[in-house]
């Protein structure tokens, strides 16, 4: 494709979660985070040959709910571009986004959206596929403010992975993961509030802050441990010592999520629940406030 032309395009991504590493991930911990394909977008676009409007007139979104999100991120990529001196016309077709990523729940909407627009653009623009991460995590700040770009990452690459800001996605060379569930609270909540009750627990109160980041820290790195311990133990053999390591670091990560208030009160009923019923290890996954539980089961 040459740059600046418009061709039909479709691509699947899948949704995400986090075993741990939420919010600290901003301030230099580790995260440890996998795709999730039981939830994908599908974004497709025909185009009609037209040049549409700057306002995106000839641009058909549907569902139409969308239109003012898609809107939205395109307006963001052509003030950027005009911002270089670069001219960026809206394209003129037929776009269709499906999703069965729920919002607010910590899979990971927004992240696969902004994966899916930049690899849309990425031809028109002339981005290389080396400037996808870049380009992906640059869109998704107009959600949340501050993305730390561990969300596209892991919804990029579609593979486990392990992600310092600022370095980019380390590849978890493991074949054989715990079995993990996952459990719909019913809750949403809005990622950038959860942001903002994060920053404003560091603002005041700096000690407990520091001790949910060192928490969330220890987290990453007893779970690092473990996994590959697990994945170097034969099959039928015993799995013990790794599990605890992983439930360790999981009852960790979920200390922190306590500490920053991101733990409704039926959501840790629902987390007792699970412990009754055999669970090893319970957390939230995602910003927190509500969303999706993955439990750890021997």
């Amino acid at each position: 494709m040459r740059q600046g032309e418009w061709q039909n395009f479709e691509i699947r991504v899948p949704g995400k979660w986090v075993l741990s590493g939420e919010h600290s991930v901003l301030r230099g911990a580790t995260a440890v985070a996998f795709p999730h394909p039981e939830f994908q977008l599908l974004l497709r676009f025909e185009p009609s040959g037209e040049r549409a409007s700057p306002e995106g007139a000839g641009l058909e979104i549907q569902p139409e709910w969308a239109r003012s999100v898609i809107l939205d991120l395109l307006q963001m990529v052509r003030d950027e571009q005009n911002s270089r001196g670069r001219e960026f016309h809206f394209p003129a077709g037929r776009l269709v986004m499906e999703s069965t990523v729920p919002s607010g729940a910590g899979l990971g909407s927004s992240a696969a959206l902004c994966v899916a627009v930049a690899r849309w653009l990425s031809g028109p623009l002339g981005v290389p596929d080396a400037g996808i991460l870049e380009f992906a995590t640059n869109l998704e700040h107009r959600f949340h403010g501050k993305s730390s770009g561990m969300d596209v990452a892991v919804c990029a690459v579609e593979r486990p992975i392990s992600f310092v800001r600022g370095r980019g996605p380390t590849f978890l060379q493991i074949e054989r993961f715990p079995k993990f569930t996952f459990h719909d609270t019913g809750f949403r909540a809005s990622t950038s509030e959860c942001i903002r009750r994060v920053e404003h627990l560091r603002e005041e109160d700096a000690v407990s802050a520091i001790r949910a980041d060192e928490l969330m820290g220890r987290a990453s790195r007893l779970i690092l441990e473990g996994l590959p311990l697990y994945d170097g133990v034969a099959e039928g053999g015993d799995h013990s010592a790794a599990l605890r390591r992983v439930a360790e670091g999981m009852k960790s990560a979920h200390e922190a999520f306590l500490i920053w208030s991101l733990v409704p009160g039926k959501v840790q009923r629902e987390i007792e629940d699970l412990y009754r019923e055999g669970a090893l290890a319970v957390k939230l996954t995602g910003a927190g406030g509500g969303g999706f539980l993955v439990a750890l089961w021997s």
